[in-house]
């Protein structure tokens, strides 16, 4: 994908905030630049002195990009081509181990609000939302003397059904099932204009470009070392669950193409028009004079099955493709630092609090990210996270994988869902959780125990139902049959 100078700009501020260019800690892995990305050519001489950063908190943009697997983007080593991200990873905090909550956007992103797990708030689909007057990142933020702005472009997404908007001064909510990256970024922009000169704001900005159906783009290009097996379109309608059957756009996609790698190529054009909206944001902001003193934290709700395990555009099932996702903070008095260690998507709340100085509300689940950076606190031993309707929950350590299924489900043709069974890989020797082993082992026994301790230790709010639900969003969008 070719990038218009106009938007690599961003860079150069992000480089002009940067330290000349600052030394990895030692304890660190450090983030290559490595070859300029096709199209773009990055000037060298941007990485000079900060100058305009102070101790005053930091304005924060929280960027939550659908559906973005985090192996598939250029920070990562994937194969989209997203040069704004890459920027904001090589000047900033890259952790190479975050995972979700959930595998659905409502109770994902209610869990990034809240820093709770799903049995805590209580929100498993896409049809509920989170208890009133529950802390929220905005509300905290809106106590600190924030404007809280947001810009979200999915139905189910909106306050009626999701209740999000707890906290938010003024939030863009979406009109349509799904709305482009650029026009996401043009609304942020124009709330971000309606605040008055100095005010100090939270803006979280939705896009939802990657996520199915994957609409045609001019720069979908036939990438031919993709991470994934190319499969014949027979498996992918064998493979088919109701929701997609019915759906006219995997019906149009069933019938026109023969093999999956083209629908791939589709999702990974989606991922840089999104990348492309990312530019322009940070663009944006720094034309209008905010590019000294703003923190950029750039994560997803979930990633998306693209044929693993016969498992197609969806992000139905608790493995690594579906959960794993990117998490790149960028703070202007930061030092760039990769970061190993496990991480999950609860832990961006109190770590935008610290840096705000903003006090942390109980109960939370989350933990502040610069103690790991620091060195203070070792990351996570166990990352959780739990399929929508309660059907199944998992744990994950840096060496094995326990998923166990809670409920009988047949909605997935090719992975039906048995209560009590479970399973268990050895990532050390199966990073990509292929390879089932059904012997017992002392890691299997400790993932068990910490599953039993997890379901057992919920707060079990009441999520609160949906005052209005747009069923034909979640129709197009192939969550509803």
């Amino acid at each position: 994908m070719r990038v218009s100078y106009k938007y690599v700009s961003f860079a150069l501020g992000l480089l002009i905030w940067s330290c000349h260019p600052p030394s990895p800690k030692q304890t660190s892995e450090s983030l290559s630049e490595g070859t300029p990305e096709r199209g773009v050519q990055f000037s060298t001489d941007a990485f000079k002195a900060q100058t305009g950063a102070t101790a005053v908190p930091p304005n924060v943009v929280l960027l939550t990009i659908d559906t973005l697997r985090a192996d598939f983007i250029s920070p990562y080593g994937g194969p989209a081509r997203t040069p704004n991200l890459t920027q904001l990873a090589q000047n900033g905090w890259l952790f190479r181990n975050c995972f979700s909550t959930s595998m659905l956007t409502n109770p994902s992103h209610a869990s990034i609000m809240t820093s709770l797990f799903p049995k805590d708030h209580g929100v498993y689909d896409n049809q509920s939302g989170i208890k009133n007057k529950l802390p929220t990142l905005a509300r905290a933020m809106a106590s600190r003397g924030y404007r809280t702005l947001a810009v979200v472009s999915f139905p189910h997404l909106n306050e009626k059904t999701s209740n999000l908007a707890q906290g938010f001064e003024h939030v863009i909510e979406a009109t349509s099932p799904q709305r482009d990256a650029s026009k996401a970024v043009a609304h942020a922009l124009d709330l971000v204009d309606r605040i008055g000169t100095g005010e100090q704001f939270f803006l979280w900005v939705h896009l939802v470009d990657p996520h199915a159906p994957y609409n045609d783009s001019p720069t979908a290009i036939a990438h031919h070392n993709l991470p994934v097996k190319n499969q014949p379109m027979r498996r992918v309608i064998k493979s088919a669950p109701g929701f997609q059957r019915t759906n006219k756009w995997f019906r149009w996609a069933m019938e026109n193409f023969h093999t999956t790698h083209p629908l791939v190529n589709r999702y990974i054009a989606e991922i840089e028009r999104a990348d492309t909206g990312v530019g322009q944001l940070l663009d944006g902001l720094y034309q209008r004079g905010y590019g000294t003193n703003t923190a950029y934290f750039v994560t997803s709700d979930h990633g998306e099955n693209l044929g693993e395990r016969d498992l197609y555009f969806h992000h139905g099932g608790l493995y690594k493709e579906t959960l794993h996702v990117p998490l790149i903070a960028y703070l202007p008095t930061e030092t760039p630092t990769v970061i190993n260690e496990l991480v999950q998507t609860i832990d961006i709340a109190p770590t935008i609090l610290e840096a705000t100085q903003t006090p942390l509300w109980s109960p939370m689940r989350g933990r502040p990210l610069s103690r790991i950076v620091r060195g203070k606190s070792p990351g996570r031993s166990y990352v959780f996270s739990e399929h929508m309707h309660k059907q199944m929950v998992s744990v994950r350590s840096n060496n094995g994988t326990l998923l166990l299924h809670l409920k009988d489900e047949n909605q997935f043709p090719s992975y039906p869902m048995r209560q009590g069974k479970t399973e268990f890989y050895d990532t050390s020797s199966d990073p990509g959780e292929l390879h089932q082993i059904t012997t017992e082992s002392p890691l299997k026994q400790t993932l068990r125990l910490q599953l039993e301790q997890y379901l057992n230790d919920g707060l079990n709010f009441d999520p609160r139902p949906a005052y209005a639900q747009d069923l034909d969003s979640l129709r197009a969008l192939g969550y509803l049959e």
